[in-house]
């Protein structure tokens, strides 16, 4: 009799050759990106790499008006676990033809980063493109922004770390209490 076991399996690669990327002028080259560069929508793209920043996936995560792309995070985090991802860039264009970063791509990058880390995954860079050029937002990246998500994840977060220093006190003062009792006998 033999045992049937589940074992999980990476997704269906998605290109027929590994695609490295090194750095965000790469990704404002791929065909993908060059594909919504002069479109009239703003869009919102994901590419998801594996350890070896290999890409595992490009999806379009949403498609919004000419001036925003409205999108929930845990669209990102779903498309990362999805995809057997372990890095994400994320990647927009500007209708506008203007590079500078609106406010809620400011904080959707910290938002989708800090959720990210809670996944045990990485936020790489978000990239606004425009028809000529592009920009990175790496250097926001983990900037102290502070808005409603991001403070119900700070207390989720240091909730999470409070349980497990309670669960390691309780463990060294079983071990103190048994090293103690093994004292009185010796």
């Amino acid at each position: 009799m033999y045992l049937q076991m589940n074992i999980p399996q990476k997704p269906d690669k998605m290109f027929d050759e590994d695609r490295k990327i090194t750095n965000p002028k790469e990704v404002y080259e791929l065909a993908e990106i060059q594909a919504i560069k002069g479109a009239v929508q703003e869009h919102m793209i994901f590419i998801g790499l594996n350890n070896a920043n290999i890409i595992n996936n490009i999806s379009v995560l949403g498609i919004g008006k000419s001036n925003c792309a409205f999108l929930e995070i845990k669209e990102i985090v779903r498309m990362a676990l999805i995809s057997a991802s372990n890095k994400v860039i994320l990647v927009h264009n500007h209708p506008s033809n203007s590079l500078k970063p609106s406010e809620f791509d400011i904080q959707l990058t910290n938002t989708a980063s800090k959720l990210l880390k809670a996944f045990n995954l990485q936020l790489l860079d978000h990239i606004i493109v425009t028809e000529k050029d592009f920009m990175s937002l790496e250097k926001e990246i983990n900037k102290n922004i502070e808005n409603e998500q991001t403070n119900l994840m700070n207390i989720a977060f240091l909730e999470q770390e409070n349980y497990k220093l309670k669960y390691k006190i309780e463990l060294l003062e079983s071990k103190l209490q048994e090293y103690e009792e093994q004292s009185e006998f010796e």
